[in-house]
């Protein structure tokens, strides 16, 4: 069941305990939702925390031209929300979305607050998932800004081989910041070579 991946996600980065976990899981809601199903947009305010149980969702926003461009695409175990909107109660300029139908648990800001001061572990798990996910991003905004778009899609093809499978290549183009037609290049290139 979902607590049993969630615990074990959480134990992947520090040491929880059992006792800490019955007091965390109480906190949480279950969520079902529908493939292409939003759970917030840009202007809203991102209202809770997501942990996938099941599915894919992404995050991206538009740009003035309208223009998708994918942030990040989170799998089971992972986290999702827009932080700055959630804790400071401001409209975000991003969109979550559903790619799967997915089955989530959600946490609310009220919730999240008690758990993060009342749950030492739970605070020590975020500060390094943080950690990891600002090096990510700051790993990917250097590479992107020297690769070519036949080496960021490479990398990514090493790197996130499931997503592959799972995701459409125009998603994946405009995570690489590339259009479907130049990505469609790329991959017979690559058949060919």
């Amino acid at each position: 069941m979902t607590e049993s991946l969630m615990l074990s996600e959480f134990r992947s980065r520090v040491e929880f305990s059992d006792k800490e976990f019955a007091k965390l899981i109480p906190l949480f809601e279950h969520l079902s939702v529908k493939k292409n199903e939003h759970l917030f947009q840009a202007g809203s305010i991102a209202k809770y925390v997501y942990f996938i149980e099941k599915g894919c969702l992404r995050q991206y926003y538009i740009n003035k031209n309208g223009d998708e461009r994918n942030i990040y695409f989170k799998t089971e175990n992972g986290w999702c929300s827009e932080l700055v909107s959630f804790l400071n109660n401001t409209p975000t300029e991003l969109n979550l979305q559903a790619l799967e139908d997915s089955e989530l648990l959600y946490i609310n800001q009220k919730n999240w607050i008690y758990a993060v001061t009342h749950i030492p572990p739970l605070t020590m798990y975020f500060i390094r998932a943080q950690q990891d996910t600002n090096y990510m991003l700051k790993k990917r905004l250097g590479e992107a800004t020297v690769e070519t778009p036949e080496e960021k899609y490479l990398r990514f093809e090493k790197e996130e081989p499931a997503l592959l499978k799972r995701l459409p290549l125009y998603h994946i183009a405009a995570y690489l910041g590339i259009t479907p037609e130049t990505l469609s290049r790329i991959r017979k290139k690559i058949v060919k070579g």
